[in-house]
């Protein structure tokens, strides 16, 4: 799996059957330690028309000059933060990603870490007058009856809404990007409210939310301060939404109950970070979509698409962004 002229560039993996499916077929290399060594990948594009990048790789005007024969970059996560999506169309480079392929997965661990936040099986501390008594263990929530927010109408929150209204919940939710007359509200069960509304109305609050450069801080001590008291967030966005410093005093003064934010970023709780020790704070490393089924779907899902993409003559290539994936896969 290590073509000398490769048409196919691998600098994150995917599936190994899906690996090998694609070796068979095209010219293929498999080469990760790229993302450290920006000068060795850039020196690798010459022949490569399909590249399958992480998200912390940059596609701009230096790599695209680099790669004259490029048609495909493929990633398996959602985002266009390091992509210019311009230059990619001007040179008729299609882009794909897997964004839908981690929804079912997310859903899943949307559900359990609210559950067990809910019940206080994480972010809490058994309560005690003095070591020798007994610890008290607070007195959970229930889903059923209980609001619950949802921010962005992602393809997760498309799998996660049925989950929480099979359970009784009432939904609420908050999209910048969807209009509150779109009719997808009505089909997902969920009413359309400003921010600063769902904030303060949520029993709990679930973060789907795209990331872009725009919505850096968005969670700040301004928009904390709708909180209403005593709520409960999970979070599987990227964690630059939220301002730390604002977010650890919403945890201490209570305000949120307790948080859980999945990211593989370890700075966000290593000492002296202000997230660091609270009690209410978790933060699980990355663990959302990190399934066997996911890469399953997002690695043959991205294995389409290239070879699909290599087989296509000039005259029918159109260098679009990809559709999603669907979320039957």
């Amino acid at each position: 799996m290590m073509a000398k002229n490769p048409h196919i560039l691998l600098v994150q993996p995917l599936e190994v059957a899906a690996m090998d499916w694609l070796a068979a077929r095209h010219p293929l290399a498999y080469k990760p330690s790229l993302q450290y060594d920006r000068a060795a990948l850039l020196r690798e594009l010459g022949e490569v028309r399909a590249l399958v990048l992480p998200p912390q790789v940059q596609v701009n005007a230096e790599l695209l000059d680099a790669a004259p024969h490029l048609r495909v970059v493929a990633r398996l996560e959602e985002g266009d933060a390091n992509t210019d999506l311009e230059g990619c169309q001007r040179r008729r480079v299609r882009v794909v990603q897997a964004a839908s392929g981690v929804a079912r997965a997310q859903a899943e661990y949307v559900l359990g870490a609210l559950l067990l936040l809910m019940r206080r099986g994480m972010g809490v501390r058994p309560l005690s007058a003095s070591a020798a008594e007994v610890p008290v263990v607070p007195v959970g929530r229930e889903v059923h009856g209980s609001t619950v927010g949802l921010l962005g109408l992602t393809a997760t929150a498309h799998a996660v809404a049925p989950l929480f209204s099979a359970m009784g919940a009432k939904l609420i939710g908050y999209d910048p990007a969807v209009h509150r007359s779109s009719e997808l509200w009505g089909r997902l069960g969920v009413t359309p409210l400003g921010l600063a509304d769902l904030l303060g109305r949520a029993d709990a609050v679930v973060c789907l939310m795209g990331y872009a450069s725009r919505y850096r801080g968005l969670f700040n001590d301004r928009t904390l301060a709708d909180c209403r008291q005593g709520q409960y967030w999970v979070s599987v966005s990227r964690h630059e939404l939220f301002d730390p410093s604002a977010l650890a005093d919403a945890l201490r003064a209570r305000t949120m109950a307790a948080c859980i934010i999945d990211s593989a970023d370890a700075s966000l709780t290593e000492p002296g970070a202000e997230l660091a020790g609270l009690p209410n704070f978790v933060r699980t490393p990355g663990l959302a979509d990190n399934t066997i089924e996911t890469k399953v779907r997002e690695s043959w899902f991205i294995l389409d698409r290239i070879h699909e993409m290599l087989d296509l003559p000039d005259a029918d290539f159109d260098g679009q962004m990809s559709t999603p994936m669907p979320l039957t896969l």
